[in-house]
Protein backbone atom coordinates (compact mmCIF):
# COMPACT_ATOMS: atom_id res chain seq x y z
CA UNK A 1 0.00 0.00 0.00
CA UNK A 2 1.04 3.73 -0.89
CA UNK A 3 0.84 6.25 1.14
CA UNK A 4 -2.24 8.26 -0.94
CA UNK A 5 -3.97 4.19 -0.71
CA UNK A 6 -3.33 4.48 3.25
CA UNK A 7 -4.79 8.01 3.63
CA UNK A 8 -8.22 7.74 1.49
CA UNK A 9 -8.31 4.20 3.42
CA UNK A 10 -8.18 5.81 7.21
CA UNK A 11 -10.63 8.62 5.51
CA UNK A 12 -13.16 6.31 4.19
CA UNK A 13 -12.52 3.86 7.69
CA UNK A 14 -13.47 7.17 9.51
CA UNK A 15 -16.99 8.11 7.33
CA UNK A 16 -18.29 4.27 7.48
CA UNK A 17 -17.72 3.41 10.96
CA UNK A 18 -18.80 6.40 12.37
CA UNK A 19 -21.47 7.70 10.27
CA UNK A 20 -22.70 3.89 9.44
CA UNK A 21 -22.10 2.07 12.04
CA UNK A 22 -22.22 4.50 14.80
CA UNK A 23 -19.15 3.28 16.48
CA UNK A 24 -17.98 6.45 18.20
CA UNK A 25 -14.62 4.21 19.23
CA UNK A 26 -13.25 5.12 15.41
CA UNK A 27 -12.76 8.48 17.05
CA UNK A 28 -10.17 7.66 19.57
CA UNK A 29 -8.61 5.51 17.32
CA UNK A 30 -8.26 7.48 13.81
CA UNK A 31 -8.21 11.32 15.28
CA UNK A 32 -5.21 12.93 16.30
CA UNK A 33 -6.05 14.26 20.20
CA UNK A 34 -5.68 18.09 19.11
CA UNK A 35 -7.74 17.54 15.72
CA UNK A 36 -9.02 20.95 14.66
CA UNK A 37 -12.56 20.19 13.41
CA UNK A 38 -14.43 22.80 11.06
CA UNK A 39 -17.69 22.14 11.06
CA UNK A 40 -21.27 24.32 10.26
CA UNK A 41 -21.97 23.96 14.02
CA UNK A 42 -18.98 25.41 14.79
CA UNK A 43 -14.96 25.46 14.86
CA UNK A 44 -13.64 23.41 17.31
CA UNK A 45 -9.94 21.57 18.43
CA UNK A 46 -10.08 18.27 20.18
CA UNK A 47 -11.43 14.55 20.07
CA UNK A 48 -14.09 15.48 22.78
CA UNK A 49 -15.55 18.50 21.11
CA UNK A 50 -15.80 16.03 17.83
CA UNK A 51 -17.67 13.71 20.05
CA UNK A 52 -20.26 16.23 20.84
CA UNK A 53 -21.02 17.44 17.24
CA UNK A 54 -20.88 13.75 15.79
CA UNK A 55 -23.67 12.98 18.55
CA UNK A 56 -26.01 16.10 18.02
CA UNK A 57 -26.07 14.77 14.31
CA UNK A 58 -27.00 10.98 15.12
CA UNK A 59 -29.10 12.04 18.23
CA UNK A 60 -31.07 14.33 15.98
CA UNK A 61 -31.03 11.19 13.02
CA UNK A 62 -30.27 8.07 14.30
CA UNK A 63 -30.92 6.03 11.34
CA UNK A 64 -28.49 8.01 9.28
CA UNK A 65 -26.73 6.32 6.23
CA UNK A 66 -23.95 8.19 3.99
CA UNK A 67 -22.62 7.01 0.93
CA UNK A 68 -19.62 8.04 -0.76
CA UNK A 69 -19.91 8.89 -4.00
CA UNK A 70 -16.14 10.27 -4.88
CA UNK A 71 -13.43 9.72 -2.64
CA UNK A 72 -10.05 12.30 -4.04
CA UNK A 73 -6.46 12.32 -2.10
CA UNK A 74 -3.89 14.72 -2.74
CA UNK A 75 -0.68 14.59 -0.72
CA UNK A 76 -1.74 14.47 2.83
CA UNK A 77 -5.84 15.91 1.84
CA UNK A 78 -8.33 13.40 1.45
CA UNK A 79 -11.62 14.99 -0.14
CA UNK A 80 -14.84 12.76 0.11
CA UNK A 81 -18.17 13.48 -1.53
CA UNK A 82 -21.04 11.74 0.51
CA UNK A 83 -25.01 11.65 0.39
CA UNK A 84 -26.90 10.82 3.15
CA UNK A 85 -30.42 9.95 4.14
CA UNK A 86 -32.32 9.72 7.34
CA UNK A 87 -34.80 10.73 9.52
CA UNK A 88 -35.43 13.56 12.06
CA UNK A 89 -35.97 11.95 15.24
CA UNK A 90 -34.13 14.34 17.91
CA UNK A 91 -33.82 18.12 18.36
CA UNK A 92 -31.85 19.33 16.05
CA UNK A 93 -30.24 23.31 15.27
CA UNK A 94 -33.41 23.99 17.97
CA UNK A 95 -36.30 22.09 15.73
CA UNK A 96 -37.91 19.47 17.55
CA UNK A 97 -38.14 16.32 16.11
CA UNK A 98 -40.87 16.13 13.17
CA UNK A 99 -40.41 12.24 12.14
CA UNK A 100 -39.52 13.69 8.43
CA UNK A 101 -37.31 11.74 6.25
CA UNK A 102 -33.88 13.87 5.28
CA UNK A 103 -31.53 13.72 2.06
CA UNK A 104 -28.44 15.74 1.68
CA UNK A 105 -25.15 15.49 0.10
CA UNK A 106 -21.93 17.13 1.21
CA UNK A 107 -17.95 17.09 1.11
CA UNK A 108 -16.02 16.13 4.33
CA UNK A 109 -12.22 16.73 3.76
CA UNK A 110 -9.57 15.51 6.23
CA UNK A 111 -5.95 15.87 6.43
CA UNK A 112 -4.29 13.38 7.37
CA UNK A 113 -0.71 12.79 9.37
CA UNK A 114 0.86 9.54 10.52
CA UNK A 115 -2.27 7.72 10.39
CA UNK A 116 -4.36 9.98 11.93
CA UNK A 117 -6.42 12.77 10.94
CA UNK A 118 -5.48 16.15 12.36
CA UNK A 119 -7.83 18.00 10.28
CA UNK A 120 -11.39 18.12 9.36
CA UNK A 121 -13.70 19.96 7.13
CA UNK A 122 -17.04 19.37 6.81
CA UNK A 123 -19.62 21.08 4.37
CA UNK A 124 -23.41 20.79 3.39
CA UNK A 125 -26.15 22.96 2.29
CA UNK A 126 -27.71 23.51 5.55
CA UNK A 127 -30.28 25.87 4.30
CA UNK A 128 -31.43 22.28 2.67
CA UNK A 129 -31.38 19.90 5.28
CA UNK A 130 -33.25 22.75 7.59
CA UNK A 131 -35.52 23.56 4.78
CA UNK A 132 -36.94 19.51 4.74
CA UNK A 133 -37.05 19.41 8.84
CA UNK A 134 -39.10 22.84 9.06
CA UNK A 135 -41.82 21.41 6.57
CA UNK A 136 -44.23 20.17 9.25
Amino acid sequence: MNQTTDYKSIAEEYAHRIWNKKDMSVIDDLLHPKIVIHSLLGDYQGTEPMKKVVEAWLNAFPDLVVKNNSVICEQDLVVIQWQAQGTHLWEFKGIQATGLPVAYEGVTIYKICTSKIIEYWAYLDMQHLLHQIKKS
